[in-house]
């Protein structure tokens, strides 16, 4: 068991797959914290490379089938060389997999094994709980969300920008975080998508851009924003700070998580899962949260200077003291 995006979910398969899993979730959570509830997601990994029945089933689009009982079947789910068959009841999401590659993904596995560990994380794992979360009016935000000097911080911008190490550099000082990637936000409350910490300073395995993966010391569940900072490169020597309106925050929003990578296979398959279910919304409703969030709360950008700087707690000094008053009165 483990929470991620606002879903408590079950892993089930062989050991190597459950601990594959584990890892890019960011490794098993604490003893204690996964029990109680019962999962409303299961996903499983099977041994067998038997094709998905597909006997009297809708052929919906190109590798891609609705069965009479309610179920979907996909081939090859984002070009990762994985089979699914997802099924909804009354009990959540129920998503099975196999590992059925053609030669040349089974090739390109081999060749580029950290381009395949991040396809499987998302195949696997984060798009079946991020799809989920659509259906309770979640939407994915490609954030970070940090509790900085006591105020919760949702940190936009893209792929590079430098989110990440902000958001190590604040939790080695003591501070907590949902998540440093994406997260399943409602407009009040950001959840965190579990995965490991990816820093280009980092000791651990190989990932993408040439980062290294970390488990994380200490992860939340969830944290409610107070305060949306974007972030950008600049080229001058010091960062600047200026407010934002409401609106152009929400587009930053909005554009940084279309623009994501690590999302780019999700649109075109919860639109599939969506439309052969015919459970929940076709696409998330990333618009109507980041406008929810951006009216309801203070916005800056944050022009990072060329040189790496200060960390969160001096950068945001200003609005991090303005929301905490605020708060008070």
């Amino acid at each position: 068991m483990l929470h991620t995006a606002g879903q408590r979910v079950a892993l089930h398969g062989p050991d190597s797959a459950v601990r594959k899993l584990l890892a890019a979730a960011g490794g098993p959570e604490r003893p204690g914290l996964a029990a109680a509830d019962p999962p409303n997601v299961v996903l499983a990994v099977e041994e067998t490379r038997r094709p998905f029945r597909t006997d009297g089933a809708e052929l919906i689009t190109r590798g891609v089938w609705a069965t009479p009982g309610g179920e979907v079947v996909l081939t090859n789910v984002g070009g990762s060389g994985f089979d699914q068959r997802w099924a909804v009841d009354v009990d959540g999401l129920r998503v099975a997999s196999r590992w059925r590659p053609s030669y040349q993904e089974s090739v390109a596995a081999r060749l580029l094994p950290a381009r395949q560990r991040a396809l499987n994380s998302q195949v696997l794992l984060h798009y079946p709980t991020l799809w989920f979360a659509m259906q309770q009016r979640f939407a994915p935000l490609h954030v970070s969300v940090v509790e900085v000097g006591g105020v919760v911080v949702l940190l936009a911008g893209p792929g590079g920008v430098g989110k990440s190490t902000l958001v190590a550099r604040a939790l080695a000082d003591g501070s907590r975080a949902t998540c440093d990637n994406l997260a399943a936000c409602d407009g009040m409350t950001a959840y965190g998508v579990a995965e490991p910490l990816r820093l280009l300073d980092g000791t651990g395995r190989r990932a993408l851009h040439g980062r290294r993966e970390q488990p994380w010391t200490h992860r939340v569940r969830s944290l409610p924003p107070e305060l949306v900072v974007v972030l950008r490169r600049g080229t001058q020597e010091s960062p600047t700070l200026r407010e934002l309106s409401p609106a152009e925050a929400a587009r930053r929003l909005v554009a940084g998580t279309y623009a994501a990578g690590e999302l780019r296979r999700f649109w075109s398959i919860a639109a599939l899962v969506a439309t052969a279910t015919g459970c929940g919304p076709v696409h998330p409703p990333i618009e109507e949260i980041a406008a929810r969030l951006t009216t309801r709360l203070p916005a800056v950008e944050l022009l990072l200077g060329r040189e790496p700087g200060a960390g969160l707690t001096e950068l945001l000094r200003r609005p991090l003291a303005a929301v905490r008053t605020g708060r008070a009165g």
